[in-house]
């Protein structure tokens, strides 16, 4: 068997443990299980120069004078236990704890070296479970927090629930962390501080920290105090934490808020007032920028508005003032003019309404704001002006998704509609478009309608009636504006008298149109008017004739005579055919003596029968030359389904070669 003492010896180095023994002074301490060496950092032999009861010569910092405490306690009651440190090598400290018991008057001890469920940073399960009874339910954090050894940083050892849930961490991600290995470097060595402040004072303190644990801001408010311990040399130190940092997001969003809303203020050019509800609608409160619109001072109590109100406007404004009652809430507007600090007057918009109580039982108050409008009030003068002047209308008119049309605005100088209510047309439209001319009114309608449809300007010209029963001409040129919210269709636009402009034209149309000499059509209205029948007679297939008439030697008149005479021979040419041809029919001068006669719906016989007797007409005729006689030659030619304008003037006129070559003062057909 092995011998027991060797055994021993050999157990507690491998355990980490000392038994002593000693008799009551202490002189003859004897090491009877364990190495000193190795636990203590000391040998024997030197540990027979220190006194009995005295502390261990490697006995780290704080902890000394815990074991001469310990001894005191053991010999008064018997027995007593404690924990130290001591330090075995350069960078190395260990904790010891020590079981000591005085009976009879011996001294027995044990020393064991404590392992990591033993360290200074576990707390003692006895501890541990009083921590978390009392610590665990509060709805704030708590933390415990303490030296590994003396001289070292302290580590938290102990984070409530509420704590680790605010920091997002496991509890053994928290316990053994120093401060600066949660939170930034700088907010770790700071708080360090603190719990270093605290733990050497004794006596808790309070801060106020902002704490940043990775991109989230923590605004803590902290209580800490020193937990005493008899057999430390490293207390704990407790952390009540009270998180502000909801409550510090709000006071700076509410700063911020302020903030905006006193630059909006000083910086909007509507000036805000609340004021009371009643006269003498004493102010309560004005914003700043009240000096940058009237140069006055903004202390409410010195303001008097009433007073700077124009003389013939107070009355109006005292009745809109009056007209606010806490039944009726309704946001109402009122433009006035008020005298600036320099003398001048500005038109000022005020819109208002009565504001609901603030609390309980508050009065209610009149707030609004009053803004500078004299520079649009100027220029809607200067437009009632225009309006009232121009030559028509400015309007808006509106389709709803019914159909159903309206004009919302109407403004100008037009007589059309003067004497219909404005408010009626604003209500319907039917009153304004049954001045339309009745053959025009299809017209205007579609191009409405295609205007909606395609999103394209209005642009037409229209007949309307107006108050003397005459017709006018007008042009309507408008743009249309979808409204997406209720799907109707807007147009802004101007209606314009153009019946002068219409009068010229057709003047202009005439006289391009009309020979000079006899007021017959010239050439080119004879092409327009050969180019509308021959279209019409091919589409619905109807008959067309032409006639050349060519007045036989007429160059013996002019010669003879003289060409003033000639001139009245070709206008009573003209006459005659006016009086024998019908009324659609087109009579033309072609030039010089010759004429063309263009008969519609009329066959080549019957033709020929007309310009039979037109040519009798002009030999019957007395031209007041005396004896002399005027005779013409006449050539007749049907319109055929292939002709174009070209192809019937030059068989008309082949037949016309033929009746003067043949004798002339005849009718000859093709």
């Amino acid at each position: 068997m092995p011998d027991p003492t060797i055994a021993l010896s050999q157990a507690s180095c491998q355990l980490g443990f000392l038994i002593w023994t000693a008799t009551s002074s202490g002189i003859d301490r004897q090491f009877i299980a364990g190495d000193p060496g190795l636990l203590l950092g000391v040998t024997r032999d030197s540990l027979n120069r220190f006194f009995f009861d005295d502390d261990w010569p490697t006995q780290a910092g704080p902890t000394r004078g815990l074991r001469r405490l310990m001894l005191q306690k053991a010999r008064a009651h018997g027995e007593a236990r404690c924990r130290y440190a001591v330090a075995v090598g350069d960078d190395v400290t260990c904790w010891l704890e020590e079981l000591v018991r005085f009976q009879d008057d011996a001294w027995n001890g044990m020393i064991h070296r404590l392992t990591l469920a033993e360290s200074p940073l576990v707390m003692p399960p006895a501890l541990a479970r009083m921590v978390r009874q009392l610590f665990d339910p509060l709805p704030d954090g708590v933390f415990l927090a303490r030296r590994p050894s003396p001289g070292t940083a302290l580590h938290f050892v102990y984070g409530n629930p509420a704590l680790l849930e605010a920091l997002h961490r496991a509890p053994d991600t928290w316990q053994g962390q120093r401060p600066e290995d949660l939170f930034s470097r700088e907010d770790g060595q700071r708080l360090q501080h603190h719990l270093a402040e605290c733990e050497q004072s004794g006596q808790a303190i309070t801060v106020d920290e902002i704490l940043h644990h990775g991109e989230r801001e923590f605004h803590w408010r902290m209580v800490l105090t020193v937990l005493e311990s008899d057999n430390t040399a490293t207390p704990f130190v407790v952390g009540t934490i009270r998180d502000h940092t909801e409550l510090e997001i709000a006071r700076r969003s509410a700063a911020n808020a302020h903030r905006r809303l006193r630059h909006l203020l000083e910086t909007s050019p509507a000036v805000l007032y609340a004021c009371h509800p009643q006269p003498p609608w004493e102010l309560n409160h004005i914003s700043r920028n009240l000096s940058r619109l009237l140069g006055l001072d903004t202390d409410a109590e010195k303001v008097g508005l009433l007073d700077r109100v124009h003389p013939d406007d107070i009355d109006r404004l005292c009745t809109w003032l009056k007209g606010f009652t806490t039944q009726h809430r309704e946001r109402r507007t009122l433009r006035y003019r008020l005298r600036h600090s320099h003398g001048h007057y500005l038109t000022i918009q005020n819109e208002a309404r009565i504001s609901r109580p603030i609390r309980e039982g508050a009065t209610p108050e009149l707030v609004g704001t009053l803004l500078d409008v004299s520079r649009e009030a100027e220029l809607l003068a200067r437009l009632e002006i225009m309006t009232e002047r121009i030559p028509g209308l400015i309007f808006q008119f509106r389709r709803d998704p019914h159909g159903r049309y309206s004009f919302p605005y109407l403004a100008g100088n037009d007589q059309s509609l003067q004497t219909i209510d404005p408010r009626l047309l604003a209500e319907d439209a039917r009153l304004g478009l049954e001045r339309i001319c009745r053959d025009d009114l299809p017209t205007v309608m579609a191009a409405i309608e295609h205007s909606a449809r395609h999103g394209g300007p209005l642009s037409i010209q229209f007949r309307l009636l107006g108050t003397n029963a005459k017709l006018r001409w007008v042009t309507a040129r408008a743009q249309p504006e979808q409204q997406d919210h209720t799907g109707a269709t807007l147009w802004h636009g101007v209606l314009l008298d153009i019946s002068d402009q219409i009068a010229q034209e057709t003047r202009l149309r005439e006289l391009t149109g009309t020979d000079e000499l006899t007021g017959l059509a010239n050439r080119r209205r004879l092409n327009e008017r050969l180019n509308e029948e021959m279209s019409r007679a091919r589409r619905h297939r109807h008959t067309l004739t032409l006639i050349l008439l060519d007045l036989d030697h007429f160059k013996r008149i002019n010669d003879t005579w003289g060409h003033l005479a000639g001139d009245q021979v070709l206008q009573g040419i003209g006459r005659l055919c006016l009086d024998t041809l019908r009324q659609e029919d087109v009579i033309a001068r072609l030039g010089g003596e010759e004429f063309a006669i263009l008969l519609p719906l009329t066959r080549l016989d019957a033709g020929q029968q007309l310009a039979e007797r037109l040519r009798q007409c002009i030999e019957a005729h007395d031209f007041g030359l005396g004896e002399a006689t005027i005779t013409a030659s006449l050539g007749v030619a049907e319109c055929r389904a292939d002709d174009d304008i070209e192809t019937l003037l030059d068989r008309a006129d082949r037949s016309l070669y033929t009746a003067k070559r043949t004798g002339r003062n005849r009718v000859v057909i093709e």
